[in-house]
C-alpha cells in the first residue's frame, strides 16, 4: 500500500484534518464570512433605529442595500482582475481597508448621503476578501478539503446572525452608542487586515505547509509541484473567453445560484411569511433567533458530507431538505411544532447551501484554473442571489405571502435541472 493510500484510508471525514497553518487560514476566513451577510442581518435592528434617529423609511434603507447587492457585482468582476494579479492575500487587504473606510463613513454619518456612501463601498470591497480572497484562498490551500474548509469557513455567516442584532441593541442602549457599533466593525476589519498582513499566504507551499495537509508527499516533490503549477499558470489555456464558452460555467452559476435565490428570498421574509399562516410576529422573531445553532450544524455536516459524498450529491440533499421545509410550512403552517422543524430545516440547509458553489467550481476546474472560473461564476451566480429578495417579494404580492414557501419548492426544483446536468469531471488542470 502506497503512503497515499494509506494516508487517504485514515482520513476521518467527521474530524477536519487542516494542519495547524491551514486552520490559520480558515479562522481568517470565518473573519471574512462574518461580514458577507452584515447588512441581510443587521437590518433587522438598525433599520427601525435609522428610522428613530434620522426619520429615513425603511423601503428608502433596502432600496440602498438592494442596489448595493447589485453594484458587488461590478466589485467581483473588478478584485477578480486585481486578484489574479496580486494574489487573495493583498486583494483580501484591500478589501478589508476598504470596510474600515465604509464603517468609518457610517459612524459619522448625519445624513441619508453618507449612509448610501457607506453601505455602497462596503458592498463592492467586501467582495475583495469574502468572494475573491476567500475562495482563492480555500482552493488553494484546500484543492480536495474545499467541501470541510467551506464548512468551517461559512460559520462567520451564522456567527453573525446570532449575535449581531443584540449587539446593535445594546450599543444603541448605551453611551457607545451606534456611531460606536460602527467604529468597532471597523476595528474588526482593520485587526483583520493586520492578521491577514502577517500571518496568511497565498499558498501553503509558501507557508511551509502542504495542500489539504497532506503529508504524504516529500517537501522536495511539494517544491517541484509547486513550481510545475506556476509554470503552468502562465500559459494555462483557460481564459475567460474559453470560461464563459463553457456549459459547466452556466450550469454551476445558474444551478446553485437559482438555489441560492430561493433560500435568500426565503430567508429575508419569513417572519411576515409566518405571520401570514396565522403567527405572532414574536413568534416567527422568536424562531429565527432559536434556531441558529441547526445553522452552524449544517455549515459542519454538510461539509462533511461534500467530504464523503461528493459535492453534486452533497447539493441534491441540501436542495432536498429546502423543498421539505417548504412544503412543510406550505402545507402544514399553523402548525407551530411543524414550522419550528421547518425552520430548523431551513436554517441547516441554507447554510449548507453556501457552501456548495464554490466547492463544485474547485471541483470542475481545479485549484490551478479556480480562480479564471470562480470570478465569471461568482457574478451569474449573485446575480440570482440578489434578485431573490424580489423575486419572492413580487410571488408574495401577486399571490399572497403564503405562497412564498411553495414559490421555495418550485424554485428548487428548477435548479435542480442544471444542477443535475452539471457534471463532476475535472476538467481543468490536473496539477495540485
Amino acid at each position: 500500500m502506497t503512503s497515499t493510500t494509506a494516508t487517504a484510508s485514515k482520513t476521518n471525514h467527521w474530524i477536519p484534518d487542516l494542519g495547524i497553518k491551514g486552520w490559520g487560514v480558515t479562522a481568517t476566513c470565518i473573519g471574512f464570512y462574518f461580514f458577507y451577510n452584515f447588512w441581510n442581518n443587521g437590518s433587522n435592528t438598525l433599520f427601525s433605529l435609522f428610522t428613530e434617529m434620522y426619520g429615513w423609511q425603511t423601503t428608502q434603507m433596502s432600496m440602498v442595500v438592494t442596489i448595493s447587492g447589485w453594484a458587488s457585482l461590478v466589485g467581483i468582476l473588478l478584485f477578480g482582475i486585481i486578484g489574479h494579479r496580486i494574489g487573495a492575500r493583498n486583494v483580501s487587504i484591500i478589501g478589508l481597508i476598504g470596510n474600515v473606510v465604509a464603517f468609518a463613513i457610517l459612524a459619522l454619518m448625519n445624513n441619508f448621503t453618507m449612509f448610501v456612501i457607506g453601505v455602497l463601498l462596503f458592498f463592492v470591497t467586501m467582495t475583495a476578501y469574502a468572494v475573491i480572497g476567500l475562495g482563492k484562498l480555500g482552493s488553494s490551500w484546500f484543492p480536495h478539503k474545499k467541501g470541510m474548509f467551506m464548512g468551517m469557513a461559512t460559520m462567520g455567516m451564522t456567527l453573525n446572525g446570532a449575535c449581531i442584532n443584540a449587539v446593535v441593541v445594546a450599543c444603541a442602549g448605551s453611551s457607545i452608542g451606534i456611531s460606536g457599533f460602527f467604529w468597532g466593525c471597523a476595528v474588526l476589519c482593520a485587526l483583520l487586515a493586520v492578521v491577514t498582513f502577517l500571518f496568511v499566504k497565498d499558498n501553503p507551499e509558501e507557508a511551509g505547509a502542504w495542500p489539504d495537509n497532506d503529508r504524504s508527499i516529500s517537501r522536495e516533490q511539494l517544491e517541484r509541484d509547486f513550481a510545475a503549477a506556476e509554470e503552468y499558470k502562465k500559459h494555462s489555456p483557460w481564459t475567460v473567453s474559453k470560461v464563459l464558452k463553457t456549459p459547466q460555467t452556466w450550469l454551476i452559476g445558474l444551478g446553485w445560484g437559482i438555489a441560492m435565490l430561493a433560500a435568500s428570498g426565503t430567508m429575508a421574509l419569513l417572519a411576515p411569511t409566518l405571520v401570514s399562516y396565522g403567527h405572532e410576529l414574536t413568534f416567527a422573531i422568536l424562531l429565527m433567533g432559536t434556531m441558529w445553532p441547526f445553522g452552524m450544524l449544517g455549515h459542519y455536516i454538510i461539509g462533511v458530507l461534500d467530504q464523503k459524498f461528493g459535492t453534486k450529491n452533497t447539493t441534491f440533499v441540501v436542495v432536498a431538505m429546502m423543498i421539505l421545509a417548504g412544503a412543510l410550512v406550505f402545507f402544514f403552517g399553523s402548525n407551530n411544532i411543524v414550522c419550528a422543524v421547518a425552520v430548523a430545516l431551513l436554517m441547516f440547509s441554507i447554510s449548507g447551501n453556501a457552501n456548495v458553489c464554490m466547492s463544485m467550481t474547485t471541483t470542475v476546474f481545479g485549484r490551478q484554473d479556480f480562480e479564471m472560473a470562480w470570478t465569471p461564476i461568482q457574478i451569474i451566480y449573485n446575480i440570482c442571489n440578489f434578485a431573490g429578495v424580489t423575486v419572492m417579494a413580487m410571488v408574495g404580492a401577486i399571490f399572497g405571502q403564503p405562497s412564498v414557501m411553495m414559490a421555495l419548492v418550485v424554485i428548487c426544483v428548477v435548479s435542480l435541472i442544471p444542477i443535475g446536468l452539471c457534471s463532476s469531471k475535472q476538467i481543468g488542470s490536473q496539477i495540485k
